[in-house]
């Protein structure tokens, strides 16, 4: 595999380190003023671990918040600022007095979304498509405030592919009748947005992200994966034993501080280009890519490695990309399923379909660098697994019986 620019990309997972152990950033990052609306979430959780560590090297960032400020210690102090608005709201409900105060903005950066998969469609509408709206035009008023284009990320899923098999592309996707609510409320911001942005000239990146799993090192989490909800315990009452899937199917997930990383990276390299590439709208897809798991082996791993036996790890089932098809989509549609129930279910979209999250274009965006992040680590922090101590070197033993 190559970048976008014909070179071989650079794998990471976690920050290089110079000699001495200091932290090294993503270069471009420091300085960077940034708006964000969504922190409180998975991935907006992860944007600030990733800040964390990225030390000296982090952007300053201006959180939005609902209703109120939050305490200081629940973003950390990578934000540097609290503005209250919504993004449900033309603006993001941000005012004049504190457009103004906020001074200087670099990007405004959109992670924000409706993420539970059996939320109503009103609900899906307002926050993942006129939030994503609203956003760009708020970014388009800032650069008319300011006199210089200011970017805007939004962040879109992968799985608005629905079920398409094979290799998925970073471009805008065909219509589809097998969308879920949630899939169609993504697939509709991605397309609005980057037909504005085409007339507009605006730069904007919709930045397509794969599953989410924890922090890499601590395993903090504020919401469990798809993954990890078709894998059931064994203390639970209804346990999943069997899982449907096709041969080959991948499980795409990232940790959410890797994705932060990925995200300061791209922005990094877009200010160092003055995001030339992300003029008049760019998609890009943050996932494992190539490098993701089979469902199989992930599977197969977990047996190996869960010595509490927790959990009931289910036999898959070979099925064809129609049976799976037919099987999520008349769950979805004919029955009331319970919130758990519901999102079972479509979890199998997520983890069953033999597929391949190109990220070609994502090497062009960051200058060549991609996440990759070992199974073992994945495992870890989907399951709430301990790390396996490290064994002590034994004596060697003393060969006499055979002198």
């Amino acid at each position: 595999m190559t970048g976008a620019d014909g070179a071989r990309p650079q794998y990471g997972n976690g920050w290089s380190s110079y000699p001495g152990g200091r932290q090294a950033g993503p270069p471009g990052t420091r300085g960077l003023r940034i708006l964000v609306a969504g922190l409180t979430g998975q991935v907006g959780q992860g944007l600030l671990e990733a800040c964390a560590d990225a030390g000296e090297d982090a952007p300053e960032v201006i959180a939005l918040v609902r209703r109120r400020p939050r305490a200081p210690q629940v973003f950390g102090p990578a934000v540097t600022r609290q503005v209250v608005g919504d993004v449900c709201r033309a603006g993001w409900g941000i005012g004049d007095a504190d457009l103004d105060a906020l001074g200087r903005i670099d990007a405004v950066i959109d992670l924000a979304g409706a993420t539970d998969w059996t939320a109503s469609h009103a609900t899906l509408d307002r926050v993942n498509v006129l939030g994503a709206s609203h956003g760009l035009e708020l970014a388009g008023l800032l650069s008319e405030r300011l006199g210089a284009a200011v970017p805007y990320l939004y962040a879109s899923s992968v799985f608005v592919a629905g079920l398409t098999e094979g290799v998925v592309t970073e471009d805008l996707l065909t219509p589809e009748a097998d969308r879920t609510p949630y899939e169609l409320s993504k697939w509709t911001a991605e397309r609005a947005l980057v037909t504005r942005a085409r007339r507009s000239g605006q730069p904007l990146l919709v930045a397509r992200i794969g599953g989410v799993v924890g922090n890499s090192r601590t395993g903090r989490t504020t919401r469990r994966s798809s993954l990890y909800q078709l894998v059931s315990r064994r203390d639970e009452d209804k346990a999943l034993r069997v899982l449907p899937a096709q041969r080959g199917a991948r499980v795409d997930t990232l940790p959410r501080d890797v994705i932060g990383e990925s995200l300061l990276r791209v922005l990094g390299h877009g200010r160092t280009t003055g995001f030339a590439a992300w003029r008049a709208g760019v998609v890009a897809q943050v996932a494992a890519g190539e490098r993701a798991p089979t469902l199989a082996a992930i599977l197969a791993q977990l047996e190996s490695v869960d010595e509490g036996s927790r959990y009931h790890v289910p036999r898959l089932v070979p099925v064809s990309h129609r049976t799976l098809g037919t099987v999520t989509r008349a769950g979805t549609r004919y029955v009331r399923w319970s919130r758990q129930a519901g999102n079972r279910l479509h979890g199998l979209r997520y983890t069953s379909v033999n597929r391949i999250f190109e990220r070609n274009r994502f090497a062009g965006l960051t200058g060549g660098w991609l996440p990759a992040v070992p199974l073992e680590t994945v495992l870890r922090v989907t399951f709430d697994l301990a790390e396996r101590p490290v064994a002590a070197p034994t004596a060697e033993l003393p060969l006499g019986r055979f002198q």
